[in-house]
C-alpha cells in the first residue's frame, strides 16, 4: 500500500471550492458529474461511460470495471449520489447516463468548460486555474483527512497497482459516514 501525500491545494478541489462550485448557475449535467465525481472519486471517463447497468440500486453500488484500468469498480453510494443517479436511470432514453441531448457521450471538455468557469467566476484574477482531475484528488484528500483508511480511498477510486489487484473493501462506511457528514 502506498503512503499518502498531501497535496498542494492548488491542485485538488476543496471541499470549501466544492460548495461554492454547487452554487453557481451551471448546467445539470455538469452539476451531476461533479457531485458523483467528488462525492466517488471515480475517475472523468469512468463517470461518463456509466451505464444503466454499472448501478446496483439494491446494493447502492456503482459496480462494473474501471475504463483505464480494467480493474472492478464497487463504490458504496452516499444518499446525493444515489438520488442522482436514480433520476438520471429514470430519465434515460439510452444505455449511458451522462449524455447530451442527443444520446451522444459527453466530451470530457463539455466538464472540463464548465469546471474551468466555476474556477474563473470564484477567483476572476487567477490565470491558471484547476483542471478536472482536481475533482477526483480533492475527493481523495477529503477523506484522507477524515481518517478514512488509504485502501479504502484507493479501493473507491479504482486506484490499486498489479500488487494490490485482489484488495476487496465491502465495508465503505467510512467514506459514507464522512461523505454524508460533511457534503449535505
Amino acid at each position: 500500500m502506498r503512503e499518502h501525500l498531501f497535496l498542494n491545494p492548488d491542485e485538488y478541489l476543496t471541499v470549501e471550492e466544492f460548495h461554492l462550485i454547487r452554487k453557481i448557475d451551471l448546467p445539470q449535467d455538469f452539476l451531476d458529474f461533479l457531485e458523483i465525481g467528488f462525492r466517488t472519486g471515480l475517475r472523468l471517463n469512468d463517470i461518463l461511460n456509466l451505464k444503466k447497468e454499472n448501478i446496483n440500486l439494491k446494493k447502492e453500488r456503482i459496480i462494473g470495471n474501471a475504463q483505464k484500468t480494467n480493474l472492478s469498480m464497487d463504490v458504496a453510494l452516499d444518499k446525493i449520489s444515489l438520488d442522482i443517479l436514480k433520476r438520471r436511470l429514470k430519465n434515460a432514453e439510452v444505455n449511458n447516463l451522462f449524455v447530451d441531448k442527443f444520446g451522444n457521450i459527453y466530451k470530457p471538455g463539455y466538464f472540463g468548460k464548465y469546471y474551468e468557469e466555476a474556477h474563473k467566476s470564484m477567483y476572476p484574477d487567477l490565470l491558471i486555474h484547476k483542471d478536472i482531475t482536481s475533482i477526483r484528488r480533492g475527493n481523495r484528500d477529503f477523506l484522507y483527512m477524515h481518517n478514512v483508511s488509504v485502501a479504502e480511498i484507493e479501493y473507491r477510486q479504482c486506484f490499486r497497482s498489479a500488487y494490490d489487484n485482489d484488495l476487496y473493501v465491502e465495508d465503505q462506511s467510512n467514506s459514507l459516514y464522512v461523505i454524508n457528514k460533511f457534503l449535505k
